[in-house]
């Protein structure tokens, strides 16, 4: 009789398994929605929970294989995506090692005033994602002893981040966490915790993303700020202004990535108001140019889109599959802007020019 039941154990058995490692997974992912919850008791309660499980998943290892996961699912919805224009040649194997890329022939083209344009950066690089591997920057300075912070919530660890990592050349100092921002101190207080994960480094430049999880309502006090009302922006200019004289401390010059155009038409909203919130702040400091990312990313005309084609024709997928966040090969598209930022602030080569002796001079 025992035997009749099991295939029926084997069945719950396999379920059971197969329930355990999507759960770890997707640790990701669970992650990501419980930062995404609404304030309240709900929220409260997620965020540890799977803060924790995101925390175990990655002592395991079990992000690679989630990684790798999710890379052969982008190369199969590659093959789904609308095809290149007529006329145009697939590229080959996306793992080829890119072709090294030219180097901004005027960093000068970015602007000077105290928020840089949107087209000033964007104009100032190539229309084409420079991949990890292209040339490094031409610096007046050793690479190695260059330090950038990158800073932000998850815009930043996600996407940016590795891609700045692989394509800058230069030390990085970690200043990111997924699941913050300005807005809840009692979650998670910036102000507290930027000088903590700065602390022994002498960065020259900082480049930041932040404001995802901050298009939401607030506690402050007894009141609770409703987002986007006069109060909620009082609010967060006082959170804002705080954390930009921590960024800018000794002078230091920032670039501040804006949030790109999101899928959902009311968290793009909300987005949007975030972001011509912290550009009127920025007009305070000259020191801190701006970065639009919807040029770079194809969005001129404000349609979100998560797939574009590069130069040649290959479709690129620029966005993650939750409609916010930036894939690696997406935020390639703002390496260009990025690194002509950065040779604009940092010292450039002496050049030395070759003067011929002249008979009789």
């Amino acid at each position: 009789m025992l035997h009749r039941f099991q295939p029926v154990s084997r069945m719950f058995l396999t379920l059971a398994v197969a329930l355990l490692a999507g759960v770890v997974l997707e640790a990701e992912g669970l992650k990501i929605w419980a930062e995404r919850l609404e304030l309240g008791a709900l929220r409260t309660f997620s965020v540890p929970v799977t803060e924790r499980w995101h925390e175990f998943a990655q002592r395991f290892g079990a992000e690679q294989p989630r990684r790798l996961a999710l890379t052969l699912k982008a190369d199969w919805a590659d093959g789904l995506a609308p095809s290149p224009a007529a006329g145009v040649a697939e590229v080959a194997d996306r793992a080829a090692p890119p072709a090294p890329q030219a180097q901004t022939a005027d960093p000068e083209a970015v602007a000077s005033s105290p928020v840089a344009t949107a087209s000033a950066v964007q104009e100032a690089g190539s229309p084409q994602p420079v991949l990890p591997g292209s040339a490094p920057l031409v610096l007046g300075v050793p690479a190695s002893a260059t330090q950038i912070v990158l800073a932000g919530d998850s815009m930043m660890a996600v996407g940016l981040a590795p891609v700045l990592r692989r394509g800058l050349g230069v030390n990085v100092v970690k200043a990111y966490r997924s699941g913050t921002g300005l807005a809840r101190p009692e979650v998670f207080d910036w102000l507290e915790q930027y000088p903590k994960m700065v602390a022994g480094a002498n960065p020259v430049l900082v480049i930041c993303a932040l404001g995802a999880n901050d298009g939401q309502n607030v506690q402050s006090g007894k009141n609770v700020l409703t987002f986007g009302t006069p109060e909620w922006d009082a609010f967060y200019r006082e959170r804002l202004t705080a954390y930009l004289g921590l960024l800018t401390r000794n002078d230091h010059k920032v670039l501040w990535i804006g949030m790109p155009l999101m899928r959902s038409p009311a968290f793009a909203k909300k987005m949007k108001h975030m972001n011509a919130l912290v550009q009127d702040v920025l007009k305070a400091y000259p020191q801190v140019s701006w970065l639009d990312p919807d040029p770079a990313l194809g969005y001129d005309e404000a349609v979100f889109a998560q797939y574009k084609p590069d130069a040649r024709g290959k479709m690129i997928k620029l966005r993650a599959d939750d409609g916010i966040h930036m894939t690696d090969e997406g935020a390639a598209f703002l390496l260009p802007g990025i690194r002509t930022w950065m040779q604009h602030q940092l010292p450039q080569p002496e050049r030395t020019v070759a003067v011929s002796a002249t008979p009789g001079s």
